[in-house]
């Protein structure tokens, strides 16, 4: 039994001393992420602080193709999946992100994979999680009308210590083509800041009845105060509160209501409520 282990042990040192610390474990195929850093030393630095190495001991080898030929024989090239191939690797492990509005965001629509979002070595310690670059940088790298209208006067403040794109939006899934995020009462990312517009109201304006916040408002950036799609207040609130062929979608303004008159304008000088209201259905309180 002696004499075998030691013909063993010599065999094991006479391998050469790329492939003798190879092994992990009883079979010859299973290699540990320290194997392939012994060359590939570049990676070490994304490696050992990316989530995948100390969290859940991801080795190289569920990721990339022949790694196991690659070893044998320098050569032979280990494939890294991308595209559509990668993606499902990577959901082969995260499928949590395939939530109800996974199948229609606009980022599968167009054909967009998790490495072209994603750096499996971590490179920039700061771009969480796993990002290609900072977020805002990442997004409005293909987003361009949205870089534009954030370069509005009127804009939301985005930024790391701020907003940012992924606290309106879940790049994964969401509602409709925008993936916009909601919460547990199904109110848009609108309400998540702005509480005080949830409601319920008893006299409701918007909210969903006859429209949402961007009937009236640019989400991301307008050359108007409160970031609203007209200059003059008036003419927003008449494109819908005046007669139309099929009739009004809300009621008429009063005769009195001479709009010639700067006083009559700002309707929110008087429409207070303009969100909604609990006591005047006409929302002037």
């Amino acid at each position: 039994m002696t004499k075998k282990l030691n013909l063993i042990v010599l065999g094991f040192l006479a391998m050469p001393m790329n492939a003798a610390w190879l092994y992990a474990g009883d079979d010859p195929k299973q290699f540990t992420a320290e194997s392939c850093l012994e060359c590939h030393d570049e990676d070490i630095g994304g490696l050992t602080t990316t989530v995948h190495l100390p969290l859940f001991d991801v080795s190289c080898q569920d990721c990339h193709v022949d790694v196991a030929g690659h070893m044998e024989d320098e050569d032979v090239k280990p494939t890294s999946p991308s595209g559509a191939e990668g993606q499902s690797v990577c959901l082969s492990c995260h499928d949590s992100i395939r939530d109800p509005g996974w199948g229609d965001t606009e980022h599968l629509n167009a054909g967009v994979t998790c490495d072209d979002c994603h750096q499996s070595h971590e490179k920039d310690h700061s771009a969480r999680p796993l990002l290609l670059a900072q977020q805002q940088d990442l997004c409005l790298s293909c987003h361009e009308d949205t870089r534009v209208a954030f370069a509005k006067p009127y804009t939301h403040k985005t930024g790391r210590t701020l907003m940012e794109c992924s606290s309106c939006h879940n790049p994964h899934g969401g509602r409709g083509a925008f993936s916009l995020k909601s919460d547990h009462t199904g109110g848009g990312p609108c309400v998540a800041c702005h509480t005080e517009k949830r409601g319920p109201f008893v006299f409701e304006h918007v909210s969903g009845i006859t429209g949402d916040c961007q009937d009236c408002h640019e989400h991301h950036g307008s050359s108007n105060p409160a970031q609203l799609i007209r200059a003059n207040v008036s003419q927003l609130c008449l494109e819908c509160h005046t007669a139309v062929p099929l009739g009004p979608l809300g009621s008429q303004p009063p005769a009195f209501h001479d709009l010639r008159s700067p006083r009559y304008r700002d309707c929110t000088v008087c429409h207070t409520a303009v969100h909604g209201s609990y006591s005047s259905p006409t929302l002037v309180k």
